[in-house]
């Protein structure tokens, strides 16, 4: 395998971060290696081809997707007259999977291998997507133990291939974790969505603003994502004079004692920096009920449904108040066992997850898949 033609398909920020990593490594050992698909800033820099904007995928919930339906049935369409044309080796598909289950059914005739990288939350909701993506995918790809077993009655092709995020933080340099007595610095992070930082970012300042009203040493930033520009999130933020922090969300957590996080992969960041925090999630009504309808587990947060019990609040829809959202946060100011108790707990969850590095594995089940599809068609 010496210039493999390899298609990757991410629709959003973190499975940008995640992708990225596989990409550079490709590219370090198959520098020849033409690497094209959907994928965001990350993606391009480790050196891939972009085939549509990568901001028109970042949807979030069922009424905001179907609002842009056409756009995803455009471009559905176009990836595949693109996947037809080019005959790729092999097509990666990270995340994602109201669109890319899609993309797998209709690519599943063509003949070319498909992993998917970062499976579906089946154990939390569609189960039926495990047997679906189990006949459909050359390899599944899980980045938690558990979810193995919940494909493994379908298909032998999937594994463990460790967890992007403790990758990501084993390679850089950070800070030893610190127990405050004190706890004064708290991060706000309303997620990387429009939908997410509409519902959640007012309620995340009021609720500073009652705590700051108790506790006048507390401090606090705003979490900022690179994908929204200052104009936009300015528009958010209410005319609120607190500090907006541009730089990564692992620096912000270095430099926190505390934090209110959208449910997401942000939660499991901070767990892993061992910041106790309180977990917020709001959506409309509508997405509200119909994703409880298919829920079928007790949390919504990493950190909770990794450890399997409530190590971190969570304040969901009507319980996202501004003044919910600062109870559960003083819980952690006036009670400092409470604190030190959660932050342990948040850094042993680090073990739950292993010391795989999913760039390497899935640089290995991506040149396996292509030297099989090869030897097969000879």
């Amino acid at each position: 395998m010496v210039s493999p033609s390899i298609m990757f398909v991410a629709g959003d920020p973190s499975g940008d971060k995640h992708a990225s990593r596989i990409i550079k490594r490709l590219k370090s050992e198959y520098p020849q290696s033409d690497i094209w698909g959907v994928g965001g800033p990350d993606m391009q820099l480790a050196g891939m081809r972009c085939l549509l904007p990568f901001q028109k995928f970042n949807r979030m919930g069922f009424f905001e997707v179907a609002l842009h339906i056409t756009f995803f049935l455009n471009a559905k369409k176009y990836l595949l007259s693109e996947i037809k044309r080019n005959r790729p080796d092999c097509i990666v598909c990270v995340d994602y999977p109201g669109f890319n289950m899609e993309l797998l059914k209709a690519v599943s005739s063509i003949n070319i291998p498909v992993i998917w990288y970062i499976a579906p939350m089946v154990w939390a909701w569609k189960q039926k997507r495990a047997e679906i993506l189990a006949q459909k995918a050359a390899h599944i790809a899980c980045i938690f133990p558990f979810e193995v077993n919940y494909f493994k009655p379908f298909t032998n092709n999937v594994s463990f291939v460790g967890n992007p995020l403790v990758e990501a933080m084993n390679s850089e340099k950070l800070p030893p974790v610190k127990y405050c007595s004190k706890p004064k610095r708290v991060a706000l992070v309303p997620g990387s969505r429009r939908q997410e930082i509409r519902h959640l970012l007012k309620p995340m300042i009021d609720a500073f603003t009652i705590l700051k009203s108790r506790y006048p040493d507390l401090t606090a930033e705003i979490s900022q994502c690179s994908y929204i520009s200052n104009e936009e999130f300015q528009k958010f933020t209410g005319g609120s004079e607190l500090k907006c922090f541009t730089g990564s969300l692992r620096d912000l957590y270095a430099r926190s004692d505390l934090a209110i996080v959208t449910s997401g992969t942000a939660t499991l960041e901070a767990a892993l920096m061992g910041v106790p925090h309180v977990i917020a999630y709001k959506t409309s009504s509508l997405n509200y009920q119909i994703f409880k309808h298919f829920l079928k587990i007790p949390f919504i947060g990493l950190p909770n449904i990794i450890s399997q019990e409530m190590v971190v609040p969570e304040c969901i829809q009507e319980y996202s108040s501004a003044a919910s959202i600062a109870d559960a946060v003083e819980n952690f100011l006036k009670d400092d066992s409470y604190y030190k108790i959660t932050a342990s707990r948040l850094v042993r969850l680090k073990n739950h997850l292993g010391a795989f590095k999913p760039s390497e594995e899935m640089v290995k089940i991506i040149v396996n898949n292509i030297t099989n599809a090869t030897e097969q068609k000879r």
